[in-house]
């Protein structure tokens, strides 16, 4: 719900669906469809004792191939990244708590979604 509110901020109409491969529906303004696959993290961890930077971790494990966009949602900021799912190539994606910003959102929103 929070990545389909953030979304409806950006002037774009969302319709939550209940599918395998999609979670959301969207129609931009300009009247382009797009199917939409939500990933969430509720806060960065650190993935094992070498590594001194806590990342989101995003599982994708029957993503690859997916045509449509995945939605990257970090819960705890209330900030997301969204990417073609074309890009999606291994089980798993991990993000630096630097990635979510507001530039970041704004523009990964308006490339993806053509806006």
């Amino acid at each position: 719900m929070l990545a389909a509110s953030i979304l409806e901020g950006y002037g774009v109409y969302t319709t939550h669906v209940d599918l395998p491969e999609d979670d959301l529906w969207v129609k931009t303004p300009h009247d382009k469809f797009f199917k939409v696959q939500v990933k969430s993290s509720s806060r960065p961890i650190l993935h094992s004792s070498h590594h001194t930077l806590p990342k989101y971790s995003f599982a994708l494990h029957s993503m690859k191939g997916y045509t449509g966009i995945v939605m990257y949602v970090a819960i705890d900021v209330k900030m997301m990244i969204a990417r073609l799912g074309t890009t999606v190539k291994t089980k798993t994606v991990k993000l630096k708590p630097s990635d979510f910003t507001q530039q970041s959102q704004d523009r990964s929103i308006r490339e993806v979604f053509e806006l």
